[in-house]
């Protein structure tokens, strides 16, 4: 019970410094969460993060981060592509429990996983895709638009040359990544529109979260050269 109060206090610590409050019932989903990844992991690699304070600052709160970073509207639908372990999208579902979450995983060890989270966090509106995001593409879910594609641990080019598809015409992409974006990698229909640099609680490192519209929104910003 003392180490389960030191990680409460961890989470709600670590939260307040990167400017999310929380919950004391949120925080219970996460520590929950927090021992199911590491029993899981006992038997499948679904992450090389293990130890608590690692899983807490480096996933749990670096996901939450882009609650900082964009205005995320009451009932947004979000597509997180390649969501590995459940990051950022399962940390948004219990923070944001209004938002509609999609997750895309292609390993069946991971997607498995996925599955039994949504379930034991009793959480509602999250559709779970097992597949490649050019598999939900050309699924009968084709017509479906998202609001936002998050994108963390992954090659950003999979959102600006394929799961662009996916997004409304005002929809933004999310791109989480250790630095700002070179401008020269971004394809010219993509337009930049903020970054978001913080730094981890506990000296874990500088992480930025990058926001881009595609050319159909005109409310957006070119991408600065050089940056």
């Amino acid at each position: 019970m003392e180490q389960y109060g030191a990680l409460e206090h961890l989470f709600h610590e670590c939260s307040t410094e990167i400017g999310i409050p929380t919950e004391p019932d949120q925080v219970q989903l996460f520590l929950i969460y927090l021992k199911q990844l590491q029993l899981w992991n006992q038997s499948f690699n679904l992450t090389a993060i293990t130890k608590d304070e690692d899983v807490i600052i480096k996933h749990f709160i670096d996901s939450l981060a882009v609650l900082k970073a964009v205005n995320i509207g009451q009932g947004s639908h979000i597509l997180d592509v390649g969501a590995g372990a459940g990051f950022p999208g399962i940390p948004l579902k219990i923070l944001r429990p209004d938002l509609f979450m999609t997750l895309v995983e292609p390993t069946h060890k991971k997607s498995a996983f996925l599955h039994f989270m949504v379930g034991v966090l009793r959480l509602k509106n999250v559709d779970l895709f097992q597949g490649t995001v050019e598999r939900l593409i050309h699924s009968h879910r084709e017509s479906t638009r998202y609001d936002y594609i998050t994108a963390r641990a992954l090659n950003p080019s999979l959102i600006f040359h394929t799961a662009k598809k996916l997004l409304k015409s005002s929809g933004k992409a999310i791109i989480y990544s250790s630095k700002p974006l070179v401008s020269a990698s971004i394809p010219n229909e993509w337009r930049f529109m903020s970054n978001y640099t913080f730094e981890l609680p506990h000296a874990y490192g500088s992480r930025t979260i990058s926001i881009f519209s595609h050319h159909g929104d005109s409310s957006s910003l070119t991408v600065p050269r050089g940056t």
